[in-house]
């Protein structure tokens, strides 16, 4: 972490557990430790409490399985400062806790004692997050109304268009299984595998979604005389290529993605199987992005506390005339991505500075730094979620009776790709699977009918058939038979089955068609071809009737996702729009200073000679007024004589 020194430090800890809040004087505190990164913290502190007795209100608290909230700000007491930085603020859940005793006797007729309290703690994302493992299914739903589903008390801040994109349908896979991913997991994967931010502001106590990492407001200038080290950190070359396979069989891809250092023959391969050109293109888009080579990084270790900001996302700038002047890093700006402090209490015992705000501390601090240029995203280490999920299903076909075995293919208009639509009780939610013969030869058409229990698999953002759990009422003969039947049709009243079972051990095929009263039966066996055509007097022809349900539906269905579709790629229209012209304001302001600086210089040159000219012509004037005045006494003179 880099070299110890010595300073006073005024630290203030406040504790709240229970609707209690205790406040720690910075005297007590003996042992501070904190890491944090541009995603967020980690910190230990240990305190000592001056003769507590048997039943103090910190004591109880502490013992309870109450949530407790820690309230952590570090500042320098150094009167070398006249504007001094803001004082470093870490707001975060404790998760591990430890306590040590030792008696000090009796006092005014109760037991006292001295207790030293140790508490871990992290921000709250990690604390509440990696115990929380969801496992939902979401539909026309965006990644944005997700977060918000499960922030908990989380403060978000989610400037990304990405999240904002209605999915057709969004599964959280995190049950109680291993390996044990947890929601934190879940974004950190989400973040990463869509290029995204993922940062904490621990000044804000705030988390940021975003698109790019923010890079507003002015580097404070970090001169050498606080810092007792710095280092370059250099990041390991990509030494691979990527390949895009489209494993379609209808136009397979093979779409290489170069990178400049990468070794001959050397590539990462990533598999994907759609007939959609524009998502394989969007692939390969992502797997440029994470080609990006990381920029080189600076290690800063203090000797002395710093005069400027340096949490993660502060902005400084090595410049003065003290450092060398071939330094790696020199009058660039350069941001803070971690944080490294330790401090010890000097007077480490129970009775040392006990009612003190400040205390002299051993120190050791150190600073990750990154260039303002750099895009590349820091992020924790995390483990995959596991997909897919498999629940039971009913196939999904609106109208007629709850028993009709009716069928309903969804088309959509951009991509001709047609769905089968599965309804999934457990979460009463509606989901598109491809419509594929599945276990069945392509000569074969047998769509699944409503209402019949299929396994479904539940990817990320999709949905497939896996195999069906149960015969529709009707198709299954009697075991004695040893039968096999098709059983085609709407309904009881409506059908046509196909039957071959075994009588007296020998096999008999029955063909059987039913509308209404209207029966026909074809019927072969040993020695025997019977046919019947038959109408009962009771039947009525039905009315015909034309449901349109199935229609209104998948209408409902296209138009929702066509809306969210639709506003997802306005929202990532306007958001281009706005940075194109936020680029295009800024080389204009830039363009217009320039153009102002070359005006007044002009305008500068000119007035300056303007003023010469006239200084000249003034001066020509003086002399010419000189001749005049002259000239009119020599004139005075001559008169006089005349007279």
């Amino acid at each position: 972490m880099g070299k110890t020194f010595h300073d006073d430090l005024r630290l203030e800890l406040s504790l709240t557990a229970g609707g209690s809040t205790f406040s720690i004087p910075g005297g007590q505190i003996k042992h501070l430790s904190v890491q944090l990164a541009s995603y967020g913290f980690t910190a230990a502190v240990t305190f000592w409490t001056l003769l507590e007795k048997q039943d103090a209100p910190l004591f109880t608290a502490f013992q309870k399985p109450d949530l407790i909230e820690v309230r952590v700000s570090i500042a320098a007491e150094d009167p070398e400062l006249t504007s001094p930085p803001a004082p470093l603020v870490l707001k975060g859940l404790v998760r591990g806790r430890r306590l040590v005793a030792e008696e000090h006797g009796t006092v005014q007729g109760s037991n006292r004692v001295f207790r030293r309290y140790t508490l871990d703690f992290a921000d709250a994302a990690q604390v509440l997050w990696r115990q929380h493992r969801p496992i939902e299914l979401h539909t026309h739903f965006s990644m944005k109304e997700l977060l918000e589903a499960h922030k908990a008390s989380l403060k978000l801040a989610l400037d990304w268009t990405e999240l904002k994109r209605k999915q057709p349908m969004i599964c959280l896979a995190l049950g109680a299984d291993e390996p044990g991913v947890s929601f934190y997991d879940y974004v950190c994967w989400y973040v990463d595998a869509h290029q995204g931010v993922f940062s904490y502001d621990s000044q804000k106590n705030e988390y940021l979604f975003a698109d790019s990492k923010p890079s507003s407001g002015q580097a404070a200038p970090l001169g050498p005389l606080r810092i007792h080290r710095t280092r370059v950190l250099l990041p390991p070359p990509i030494r691979h290529g990527a390949r895009v396979l489209n494993a379609v069989a209808q136009g397979p891809t093979t779409t290489p993605i170069d990178q400049p250092q990468a070794v001959q023959g050397t590539f990462h391969d990533v598999l994907v199987r759609t007939p959609l050109a524009n998502r394989a293109d969007e692939r390969e888009k992502l797997e440029k992005t994470r080609l990006k080579l990381h920029q080189r990084q600076l290690q800063v270790a203090f000797k002395r506390y710093p005069t400027v900001d340096v949490f993660p996302g502060a902005l400084l700038r090595l410049e003065g005339s003290l450092w060398p002047a071939s330094l790696t890093g020199l009058g660039e700006d350069m941001r803070v991505a971690e944080l490294d402090f330790e401090a010890h209490a000097e007077g480490a015992g129970p009775y040392e500075q006990q009612q003190d705000l400040q205390a002299p501390y051993a120190v050791r601090m150190s600073l990750r730094l990154e260039s303002t240029s750099e895009t590349a995203v820091s992020l924790p280490a995390y483990r995959v979620p596991r997909y897919p999920i498999h629940v039971e299903g009913l196939v999904h076909s609106p109208g007629g009776e709850p028993e009709d075995r009716r069928y309903l293919i969804v088309e959509d208009e951009k991509t001709s790709i047609t769905d089968f639509r599965m309804t999934v009780p457990l979460w009463n939610k509606t989901v598109s699977v491809p419509a594929e013969p599945t276990h069945v030869p392509g000569q074969f058409f047998f769509p699944p009918y409503k209402r019949t229990r299929v396994l479904v698999a539940l990817h990320h953002e999709r949905a497939e058939l896996l195999r069906f759990l149960a015969w529709k009422e009707g198709v299954r003969t009697p075991q004695s038979g040893q039968g096999d039947q098709i059983l085609l049709g709407e309904s009881k009243s409506s059908q046509t089955a196909l039957t071959h079972d075994f009588q007296e051990d020998k096999p008999v095929w029955r063909m059987l068609r039913t509308s209404g009263g209207d029966t026909q039966v074809i019927r072969m066996r040993e020695g025997n071809l019977f046919i019947q055509v038959k109408e009962t007097g009771a039947s009525k022809t039905p009315t015909p009737t034309y449901d349109v349900t199935p229609q209104v539906e998948a209408a409902k269905g296209d138009l929702s996702a066509s809306v969210g579709d639709s506003l997802g790629q306005t929202s990532a229209a306007f958001q281009g729009a706005m940075s194109a012209s936020r680029a295009k304001m800024q080389s204009a302001q830039a363009a217009m200073k320039t153009a102002m600086k070359a005006a007044r210089a002009e305008v500068g040159a000119k007035v300056a000679k303007a003023k010469s000219g006239m200084k000249s012509a003034s001066s020509k004037l003086s002399q010419g007024s000189g001749q005049l005045s002259a000239a009119s006494e020599s004139a005075k003179a001559s008169l006089k004589k005349l007279r």
